[in-house]
């Protein structure tokens, strides 16, 4: 998803994303020399599946398991050093000089139920995407294709759209522009082939039930208790079939980190994240040999979304200073390392992981809320100035504080959350005088909802990016964006935003990149950073070749065994 939008439980409880360090990600490599066990089943928590349409797919939750159970045009794997990417639905490709054709040569494969998988379920997945009627929030990542912006905004044809099937077996893309990474956008799961009759077929239930439903990948769906737990199993009909090992993957949601933790210790459960002391102790453990462990940086950071439609206290959300003034209110390393233990405290929107160029953008530029927070972090009196600069703009009284109040929207319902939660509204609270609820939201399906629906007043959400360039984060806050849940449109910001694609010049293209980052995060104030995720994760040893890729699902599990359990 782009790595979608990131979940409170991905980010703090589970491991997520490419994890490198001790241990071996890459396939065929740890163990190989050895007999695999006999029961090849793995044991892990439950991804919280907000929809099971790949093309109405947003999170990383959701992906994680529809790239388990669908095969796209290619797979992003971990090689043991370096993210690549891996021919998959597809047996080769190619693009013309210009950069403008691109040519995918399709592998014969079929889907679970014996049917085969051509080309025009490519098509037909990049149109319904595009279908305005459907309102699908991915639309926009398909806009480098000539047509697709044209046709999903009621200004052009489905008929002028560059995709077309060949032949049963080669697909073709004409773009806009020359886009190198385009190979790795159709990795995305939205842009996962999709049979039209099977979706006539269930109608209001292929989204949420899993009766006959169809798999072209390593898994098939076996059985799933929405928000409790879910159970994979190998596909036999998948094409690479003989390289898949495990036989079963059992899903439980584990609400508490505490129980996680006694699971995972007695080898109950073979995978976890780490969090607070559980850190320190692990780490001791892991080098010990009792398991392994992985750490690193990651593509992932998370913010303060602020709806600025909302109109709760007076709209105040609507007023830039007043947004400023709420995201500096929160002290960002007491959060990482007292409340949390890990990640990496924030003061940009794009992460220390990601690269402008050749060399990391984090290193080219400072974040741009840096210079404000030495200012203002732990400054109540600065503080409530710019809170009342804000009011006044407003036209809003200034004298009383308290009666302004907001609504924190919290993402999880385990008691460390909520503890986090709590910690949020009195930073806020206490540093501007103003009173500030607390509603948790359990449910991660209800919850992207609520943000779909500009229903709340603010948040703590994350985005991780799904290809190597800040690109992936800032052309979300386009105007009218399916995945901009901040109600913010701004033309200069789109002209900017535009602006990339005509530019070949890398430090100008940077710059751009400085250009947008900063009226986003300080001059428009429509996000407030507050962490960079990381990678820290411990597995057991006898698990083999678990990838945990930086660009593609939380967990690979395509080519992972289980070795030398008993």
């Amino acid at each position: 998803m782009k790595k979608k939008l990131i979940s409170l439980l991905a980010a703090g409880v589970s491991c997520m994303m490419l994890l490198v360090g001790c241990g071996s990600n890459n396939p065929g490599e740890a163990g190989s020399g050895a007999e695999k066990d006999s029961e090849q089943v793995l044991n892990t928590i439950y991804f919280n599946v907000a929809t099971l349409d790949a093309n109405d797919t947003t999170d990383n939750q959701s992906s994680t398991i529809l790239n388990a159970v669908q095969e796209g045009l290619v797979r992003i794997e971990n090689n043991g050093e370096t993210e690549e990417i891996v021919a998959a639905g597809a047996e080769s490709w190619e693009t013309s000089e210009d950069g403008l054709t691109w040519t995918f040569k399709l592998r014969k494969m079929d889907w679970s139920d014996g049917e085969p998988v051509v080309a025009q379920h490519y098509v037909d997945s990049f149109h319904r995407i595009l279908n305005p009627d459907n309102g699908f929030a991915y639309s926009f990542l398909a806009y480098d294709i000539v047509g697709a912006e044209e046709y999903n905004t009621g200004k052009g044809s489905l008929d002028a759209v560059g995709i077309k099937a060949i032949d049963d077996y080669t697909l073709e893309f004409k773009l806009k522009h020359p886009l190198p990474y385009f190979v790795s956008k159709v990795s995305y799961t939205v842009f996962h082939p999709i049979r039209l009759d099977v979706i006539e077929k269930l109608g209001d239930k292929y989204a949420s039930e899993i009766t006959d439903t169809v798999y072209n990948g390593p898994f098939k769906i076996e059985s799933w208790d929405n928000g409790n737990s879910m159970v994979l199993v190998k596909n036999d009909t998948y094409w690479d079939a003989e390289n898949v090992y495990l036989e079963k993957i059992n899903m439980t949601n584990i609400k508490e980190f505490a129980t996680q933790a006694q699971l995972f210790e007695s080898q109950e459960l073979d995978i976890s994240g780490a969090q607070t002391d559980y850190i320190e102790k692990w780490s001791e453990r892991a080098e010990a040999g009792e398991f392994q462990k992985l750490t690193g940086e990651d593509p992932g950071s998370f913010y303060l979304y602020f709806n600025q439609t909302s109109k709760s206290a007076d709209g105040i959300l609507k007023n830039a200073k007043i947004r400023k003034a709420i995201g500096l209110s929160i002290e960002r390393d007491v959060y990482t390392k007292e409340l949390v233990g890990r990640f990496e405290s924030a003061y940009g929107l794009v992460p220390t992981a990601i690269y402008s160029g050749e060399e990391k953008y984090r290193d080219q530029v400072e974040g741009p809320l840096a210079a404000d927070a030495k200012t203002y972090v732990n400054n109540k009196e600065k503080l409530q100035e710019l809170f009342k600069e804000g009011l006044k703009e407003l036209g809003l009284q200034t004298d009383d504080l308290s009666k302004y109040e907001l609504t924190y929207l919290n993402q999880g319902e385990s008691e460390l959350q909520k503890q986090r939660a709590e910690w949020m509204a009195q930073q806020i609270s206490g540093n501007l005088g103003i009173k500030i609820n607390v509603e948790t939201q359990g449910d991660w399906g209800v919850y992207l909802s609520i943000m779909d629906k500009l229903e709340y007043d603010f948040t703590l959400s994350g985005w991780g990016a799904d290809y190597n360039d800040p690109m992936s984060f800032l052309d979300i806050w386009v105007s009218n964006g399916g995945n901009n849940h901040t109600g913010y449109a701004d033309a200069k910001y789109d002209e900017l935003l535009a602006s990339v694609y005509k530019e070949k010049d890398q430090d100008k293209i940077t710059e751009i990149y400085k250009e947008l980052e900063t009226k986003l995060v300080n001059e428009d104030a429509v996000i407030s950073p507050v962490y960079y995720t990381d990678k820290y994760s411990f597995y057991q040893n006898y698990v083999k070749n678990i990838q945990f890729t930086s660009f593609g699902s939380v967990y690979e599990f395509k080519h992972a065994y289980i070795q030398g359990k008993n």
